[in-house]
């Protein structure tokens, strides 16, 4: 079967389920479209940004949306009340999951956003976190965004990373953080568990610090979190951050933190009993329910044992975690790690950092743990796949005017650890070795690389040597691409490949 009886099947099921709907002839063909657009372009998006799901996922989902979220779609006229709405709110469209319904610019992309926007996501975080609605928020938002991705930089036959689409760029850039450091598979799991069993991000916390121990990657993005929120959200997790400031304090001196610790042991240790000898004593059970309700108001009585004993039982869980909270704080190699930890909210409590040093800083972080999957890359397709990772990466838009390649400190990161990336193909022949010269090797070979060819398989190059510059000119296949110059004082019998003719980079 070829793409397009694929395409056929997913445009018939559409047109099926539209037929059920109310939607204008107009949207009903911007849906079509959309789909088309989307099975048009899927091959060079995945070929290019490789952390992706599956096709068949992507469009069976977007379409299994519209069939079961959405029976209201109307799209705004340009400068009407509505259009100034959406702008006002900064999206592509305004959703209502109560009552399916979608308002959106008459575009495919607006729709898709819209379609992304109204599904069911829970990204469950435990509340104890302190910042857990904002990371909610930015993977709600950067779900929606990358989705957008496929239409936004894919026409079906290029990739564009200057485009921008309604772009909430640092909520994007952290999105694809994640994205790229734990895979799709996970974040969709994330996206679509309901259940509070599992606990994702203290996952993710572990796997950042099994590739890189001590990375403060999540401290920054809490920090860059922090500073985008509202007044309001603020003024909420300012209050947890003073608390978590205080007992920052009162725990610095550890002997004194140890002896506390202790003694609040031996007071749950004498609650837990005392409560335990009222469950297992009915008399007592009763004495003591009859002891509380009279010291109660009238409206706010214990309405009869059962529930007593339920509340008893909700008491003991709490002191029991608070006992067993004290017994791991008093292990000093717990305590030191909780140390860190407030040592880590205080640095958010006391940031005077602007943002945009803050970004930097957070993806050095993320780089580091990108050069640890770099250096352990076993196979030739995870050595490939990190090269065009890389690539992807510094294509990044932090800003409107900005990607990650135009930040000096952040490209020469990303130079160095493509460098290690690049050496590694070599040695394995996946990538052809263009001079022993490690450096003027990987300088050529990172110019062909750092184009906007879809597919690196394809590449070509042409080699001239005019006195002291190589001239390197770079090819998708047949058609020329760009070409550059490299500053060459070496000796040409270095070179393993021809001059002056064109030669494949990839094995």
């Amino acid at each position: 079967m070829g793409i397009f009886s694929k395409l056929k099947d997913y445009n018939s099921e559409l047109e099926v389920i539209l037929d059920r709907k109310y939607f204008s002839s107009s949207i009903k063909n911007l849906l079509l479209s959309m789909i088309y657009k989307i099975e048009n372009s899927y091959s060079d998006y995945e070929k290019v940004k490789r952390v992706v799901r599956k096709k068949d996922d992507f469009l069976a989902e977007t379409v299994e949306i519209i069939n079961k979220y959405l029976e209201n779609v109307r799209v705004v006229e340009p400068e009407s009340n509505e259009a100034k709405l959406l702008k006002k709110n900064n999206v592509l469209a305004l959703t209502n999951e109560r009552e399916r319904s979608l308002l959106a610019y008459p575009t495919e992309i607006s729709l898709l956003y819209g379609i992304s926007d109204i599904v069911p996501k829970f990204f469950y975080i435990n509340n104890n976190l302190i910042f857990k609605r904002l990371i909610q928020n930015m993977l709600v938002d950067g779900f929606n965004t990358n989705n957008l991705e496929i239409l936004v930089n894919f026409n079906g036959w290029s990739w564009d990373t200057k485009s921008k689409e309604n772009t909430k760029f640092v909520n994007n850039l952290i999105y694809q953080n994640f994205l790229l450091i734990c895979g799709e598979a996970f974040l969709n799991d994330w996206r679509n568990t309901s259940s509070n069993k599992i606990d994702f991000f203290s996952e993710i916390e572990n796997r950042f610090n099994s590739l890189d121990k001590n990375n403060k990657f999540l401290v920054f993005m809490c920090k860059i979190l922090y500073a985008c929120a509202s007044s309001k959200e603020k003024e909420t997790i300012n209050e947890k951050l003073k608390e978590k400031h205080n007992e920052l304090i009162s725990i610095s001196n550890k002997k004194v933190f140890l002896e506390n610790m202790s003694n609040k042991k031996i007071k749950c240790s004498e609650r837990l009993q005392k409560i335990d000898t009222i469950l297992s004593n009915e008399k007592l059970i009763e004495k003591e329910f009859k002891k509380r309700n009279n010291k109660l108001d009238q409206d706010k009585k214990i309405g009869n044992i059962k529930i007593f004993e339920n509340m008893l039982e909700r008491e003991r869980q709490i002191i029991w975690e608070e006992y067993k909270k004290a017994s791991d704080l008093s292990l000093p190699v717990n305590y030191i790690k909780y140390k860190v930890k407030l040592e880590n909210y205080n640095s958010i409590y006391e940031n005077k950092d602007s943002i945009d040093n803050d970004i930097i800083e957070m993806e050095k972080n993320f780089l580091r743990l990108i050069e640890s999957k770099v250096i352990s890359a076993t196979t030739n397709e995870d050595i490939i796949n990190n090269i065009y990772i890389l690539r992807y990466f510094k294509n990044i838009n932090l800003n409107e005017d900005c990607q990650i390649k135009d930040i000096p400190s952040l490209n020469k990161e990303v130079d160095r650890i493509l460098k290690k990336a690049i050496t590694r193909a070599c040695k394995s022949g996946v990538i052809k070795i263009i001079s022993l010269d490690i450096n003027t090797n990987y300088e050529i070979i990172k110019n062909a690389i750092d184009s906007q060819i879809i597919d690196l398989d394809e590449i070509k190059i042409y080699l001239e040597l005019i006195k002291s510059e190589i001239i390197v000119k770079i090819f998708d296949k047949e058609v020329f691409d760009k070409e550059c110059k490299i500053k060459f004082l070496g000796d040409k019998k270095d070179f393993e490949i021809k001059f002056k003719k064109k030669v494949r980079l990839f094995n």
